[in-house]
């Protein structure tokens, strides 16, 4: 009883926690809306980002570890890769104190062929269950994490639009709408991956 009690605390502080973070992320693109030097590389904007790829992988990593059966273990690790693989994308080492440590590597592109590695591994390992992962995904997307996801990939391809100056040809005003749409799409998948581990969490104790 004492357990249960303390997981429904635990469980209502991460509610809450979440909550806080999505209205502070609110307030940042508010308050940060018009100043072009929150938006530059490697500041508050793209740090954030990092940060809600970062916890979304950790997320779907630590649903993934929580599930029994192989078909949703594999499934929640391609979301996990999914979460990396942006990451990646975002990451910019230069000029940072991991400059020395890693620029060689993202140079020749090491971290792609690792993603890559990782990404055929698990292709190979769900084709014996291909048809079921497909319906476990789609099951998935129908639900409210994946309806989150999808949320936070068509805020993601905006700020890449944006990035192409469709939105306006003012240089600093379309890397505003970049990265605050990326900001908005980011913080969508983080909170996707908090809802399927919750939702994970919901059914065990049910």
């Amino acid at each position: 009883m004492s357990n249960e009690l303390n997981g429904r605390a635990f469980w209502r502080m991460a509610d809450l926690s979440v909550a806080l973070l999505f209205a502070a992320t609110c307030f940042q693109l508010y308050y940060c809306t018009g100043d072009i030097r929150w938006y530059a590389e490697n500041n508050l904007f793209e740090l954030s980002q990092d940060a809600f790829l970062c916890g979304g992988a950790v997320l779907f990593f630590s649903a993934a570890l929580w599930v029994r059966d192989r078909v949703s273990r594999l499934a929640l690790l391609a979301l996990t890769m999914f979460c990396l693989s942006i990451l990646f994308r975002e990451m910019d080492v230069r000029g940072t104190n991991l400059d020395s440590y890693l620029d060689y590597a993202f140079q020749h592109r090491w971290h792609y062929a690792f993603l890559g590695v990782l990404w055929l591994a698990i292709f190979f390992l769900s084709l014996r269950h291909f048809r079921l992962s497909v319906i476990y995904i789609l099951r998935w997307v129908l639900g409210i994490a994946g309806a989150l996801m999808i949320v936070g990939i068509l805020f993601y391809v905006l700020g890449d639009v944006a990035e192409k100056h469709l939105f306006s040809g003012n240089e600093d005003l379309s890397e505003m709408i970049e990265e605050s749409m990326e900001q908005l799409g980011t913080l969508f998948i983080f909170l996707s991956g908090y809802v399927t581990l919750r939702r994970l969490n919901s059914r065990r104790t049910s």
